[in-house]
């Protein structure tokens, strides 16, 4: 029997709203996550972000970029054939905080992009 824990998951539910700006009559969309923010504690743990409703039906996950862009931490992130779910791998090797940039679109071309935040806290080996 091998000492390695078991795979770690976080899974972080999105919806993201649809309403008029008051200036420009424009629609834009209003996001929110739970939760808020990311911490990682776990060596090699799994990612999952996932539109949920109230999300409308036709808004989709079309692009993961990650900042910093030299860092190492992250998969390439994999997006559902649907555009509801993205999931990715977090090594957790190096203690740092870093944002995903959330890239989504609706049916009417209208693109918006969401930055939430995923902190690396790496485990203390063992003495």
């Amino acid at each position: 029997m091998s000492n390695v824990p078991p795979t770690s998951f976080k899974n972080v539910q999105v919806t993201a709203i649809p309403e008029i700006d008051s200036v420009t009559k424009k629609v834009k969309y209003k996001t929110s996550f739970d939760p808020d923010s990311l911490t990682i504690t776990e060596f090699d743990t799994v990612i999952n972000y996932q539109l949920i409703s109230p999300t409308p039906a036709d808004v989709t996950i079309k692009k993961v970029t990650f900042k910093p862009v030299t860092s190492n931490q992250f998969s390439e992130p994999s997006i559902g054939d649907s555009g509801k779910i993205v999931t990715f791998s977090d090594a957790n090797t190096a203690k740092e905080t870093f944002n995903l940039t959330l890239h989504f679109a609706d049916s009417d071309g209208v693109e918006f992009l969401v930055d939430p935040e995923v902190t690396n806290e790496p485990p203390v080996p063992p003495m």
